[in-house]
């Protein structure tokens, strides 16, 4: 059974090139064994079968219009690759590796009626699994399974939608130590016409069960120009869910706003990670930025950065919370309606916000920051750069134990009677506690401070101006 070789090759030069159909079925046992199909026009449909080793299976599809491509790949055994290239038509395709240092490619791309689907599972360690997929509304799902202390595997998932765009779909699910799982997505639009603009809509679900394990998930809406400046786009879904050490996630969002449509506004995303000092980062940018971190452990850090247009209505919440000790929490916020809540249970925790109105903005800044524990910090800094404008800044510290600290800035950065006004109130409960409190108004507004403590030893300061 060695060097066995079946090649398969349905090509323009035979009968079957223009068939209705065309339907390929491989099976190979034994190692270094190769199966290449070629299939062109029709409905094509192909499956593959090898088990053993240092095998390799080859699909190209190819067809036209409304036609589909189908594929299948099945390999159990070590060092196996998968490659498969579609075009045009409605492509599917379907990879399953069982066995170590397997390789899976799967590349789609069609101009016609927006479909394009697959699916990826390996199991075992060393494995990768690529997916590149143009045109179409693409789907894909990657599952890798491996075992011990380096499991090593990597998912990368590309996906772009056709030219007026919408939808992508994209769930990676990892178990096993030191994996990447890497997701880009892009729903493009504009492309010309009167109106266009449109884009939007990505979703991208990631699972990570193991140590030192990474998820990077890049989403953009893009749309743009044409019919009144046109733009859309927009509506980014992503949530990551990390169990283990060392993880880290990564995740940023952008899309677009304005006319004719599309998912109108909305950046969602949601991070869970529960073990020991994993990383959280989250940068959203245009539309309803919204963003909760949940950490379970220790030495954790989240961060969060969310910004809008300097015109713009639309809000940034954010919400982080984490249970344990020597986390750090990290939000900024610039433009629009600045909301930002933080919770923090357990010792020697840091909590930072900061958040920004620019000139021509409307927004207000809102923050609640609640530690309950022993030597935790919480710094809040907010400003409004347009003093014209009815912004608010408004905070609430609120911290249980003992030694924690809370430092408060808010101010405008305008020579101008400021229209809104500063709110600050500093709750403490314990022993050895400082609260410092600094407000910067213009003429003719009142800066109001309330700060309350409970217990010994300890220490407030506000400064108003």
């Amino acid at each position: 059974m060695k060097h066995l070789t079946t090649l398969a090759i349905l090509l323009a030069t035979t009968s079957l090139a223009s068939a209705a159909s065309n339907e390929s079925f491989i099976i190979q046992a034994g190692k270094k064994n190769n199966a290449i199909v070629g299939q062109t026009n029709g409905h094509n449909k192909q499956a593959t079968g090898q088990f053993g080793n240092d095998n390799s299976a080859v699909t190209a599809q190819q067809t036209t219009g409304k036609n589909s491509n189908e594929s299948g790949t099945l390999e159990i055994g070590n060092k196996n690759t998968s490659t498969v290239g579609q075009l045009g038509g409605n492509n599917s395709q379907g990879t399953l590796q069982i066995g170590d240092k397997n390789n899976a490619v799967t590349l789609q791309t069609n101009d016609t009626d927006n479909k394009n689907k697959s699916f990826t599972g390996q199991f075992g360690n060393g494995n990768n699994s690529v997916a590149g997929q143009a045109g179409g509304n693409n789907n894909q799902t990657t599952l890798q399974f491996g075992a011990g202390k380096d499991s090593g595997n990597l998912a990368v998932t590309g996906q772009l939608t056709a030219a007026n765009g919408g939808k992508n779909d994209s769930k990676i699910i990892q178990a096993g130590a030191e994996n990447t799982a890497k997701v880009n997505q892009d729903s493009e639009g504009a492309a010309s016409g009167k109106n266009p603009g449109l884009g939007g809509t990505n979703n991208q679900f990631t699972l990570q069960v193991g140590a030192g394990n990474t998820a990077k998930t890049n989403q953009d809406s893009i749309g743009s120009g044409k019919g009144s400046s046109a733009e859309s786009g927009v509506k980014n879904d992503a949530a990551t869910l990390q169990f283990g050490f060392d993880n880290s996630s990564t995740t940023n969002q952008s899309g677009a706003s304005d006319g004719k449509k599309a998912d109108k506004a909305d950046n969602a995303s949601l991070t869970a990670q529960f073990g020991v000092d994993n990383s959280a980062k989250t940068n959203q940018v245009n539309g309803n930025n919204l963003q909760a971190t949940l950490q379970v452990g220790v030495g954790n850090v989240a961060k969060t950065k969310q910004t809008n247009a300097e015109d713009a209505n639309n809000v940034n919440a954010s919400l982080i919370a984490q249970f344990g000790k020597d986390n750090t929490a990290t939000a900024k916020q610039t433009n629009g309606d600045n909301l930002q809540g933080t919770v923090q249970i357990g010792k020697d925790n840091t909590a930072t916000t900061k958040q920004k109105n620019v000139d021509g903005g409307n927004g207000i800044n809102a923050s609640l920051t609640l530690e309950a524990g022993k030597g935790n910090t919480a710094v809040t800094s907010q400003k409004i750069a347009d003093p014209l404008n009815s912004g608010i800044n408004g905070s609430l510290i609120a911290q249980l134990g003992k030694n924690n600290s809370a430092t408060v800035h808010q101010g405008d950065t305008g020579v101008q009677p400021m229209i809104g006004q500063n709110l600050q109130a500093t709750v403490q409960a314990g022993n050895g506690n400082n609260a410092t409190t600094v407000q910067t108004a213009s003429a003719n507004v009142s800066n109001a401070s309330v700060t309350a403590q409970f217990g010994s030893h300890n220490v407030a300061i506000t400064t108003q101006k």
